[in-house]
């Protein structure tokens, strides 16, 4: 049983690095558009709400709807940076795509089986 429980705390560790690893996505392209556009990205504001929101209420039913649309735009995001590197050549931007889409899928992923394996207090 002790075990068990070992392998839920760290599971929780893990949708927490998922949300991070989210929230600072979203803080990236945040920034990086003020500062080549000087406007305010509305798309990636929505997507850092959205995950601070989740980490704070941990809800798992929306874990797994936000797990399955992070899932879906990082396999198209994927398939784009192949799409690049086949025709560009791999150079560093390629790689670095196609490396954070990869890592991305894997996010998504736990945060699509926290559904079945957390139970979140409060729901």
């Amino acid at each position: 049983m002790a075990i068990e429980k070992k392998k839920l705390i760290f599971y929780e560790w893990l949708v927490f690095i998922a949300y991070g690893f989210f929230i600072l996505m979203g803080l990236t392209w945040f920034i990086m558009s003020y500062m080549s556009g000087g406007q305010f990205n509305y798309q990636a504001f929505i997507v850092i709400a959205l995950f601070v929101v989740q980490a704070y209420y941990k809800h798992k039913l929306a874990n797994l709807i936000i797990g399955v649309l992070c899932l879906a735009l990082s396999i198209f995001m994927l398939l784009q940076s192949l799409l690049i590197g086949k025709h560009g050549g791999f150079d560093a931007l390629a790689v670095g795509m196609t490396s954070m889409s990869i890592f991305s899928i894997i996010m998504s992923m736990i945060l699509m089986f926290s559904y079945t394996k957390l139970s979140f207090k409060d729901q």
